[in-house]
């Protein structure tokens, strides 16, 4: 006899495809993980939208990125566009600290993009969201998101990489 479970899904509702005003509330260290390229560290950057649910609660959206500041990083240029600038070769010897987009808003395009057992809502562009460089004007966080490293059960990089990796933890 088949025993057959499906996604609820409205479970995790998704935000309209199109741009929303949106404010950063995390930065996540996820480690080392195996990608099909092999070992990366990684990194998300959690957005929470503007745009509310059926039930009254924003949506949150995330991007993963490679742990990479090099020109050609898909993390550098989505901080200079949202920023709207350049970063100094300075400021990249010093190192940027990811902490200070918390509170920062923006203008996300969200794209939906169909996998193979659901769909998803993908951040396409992060945008200015006054279209002159970030600030942190505007839309504030709701208080409805717990960062990661607040949560109860938060794992350290290595060991939610290895959870995740399928390493013995």
């Amino acid at each position: 006899m088949p025993l057959i479970i499906q996604e609820d899904p409205n479970k995790y509702p998704l935000p309209p495809e199109g741009l929303h005003k949106a404010v950063c509330v995390d930065v996540v260290d996820l480690g080392e993980l195996d990608t099909k390229f092999g070992s990366k560290h990684k990194l998300s950057i959690i957005f929470e939208l503007e745009e509310e649910d059926e039930e009254g609660r924003r949506f949150i959206v995330g991007k993963r990125y490679t742990w990479s500041l090099n020109e050609k990083s898909n993390l550098r240029k989505d901080l200079e566009r949202w920023l709207g600038r350049k970063y100094r070769s300075e400021e990249l010897l010093a190192g940027i600290d990811l902490e200070e987009l918390l509170g920062l808003n923006a203008t996300l395009f969200i794209a939906h993009n169909a996998g193979d057992e659901r769909t998803y809502a993908n951040i396409e562009t992060i945008l200015p969201a006054n279209g002159k460089g970030a600030d942190k004007y505007g839309l504030k966080p709701s208080s409805q998101y717990t960062r990661v490293i607040d949560r109860e059960g938060y794992k350290e990089p290595a060991e939610y990489a290895a959870s995740v990796n399928g390493a013995a933890v």
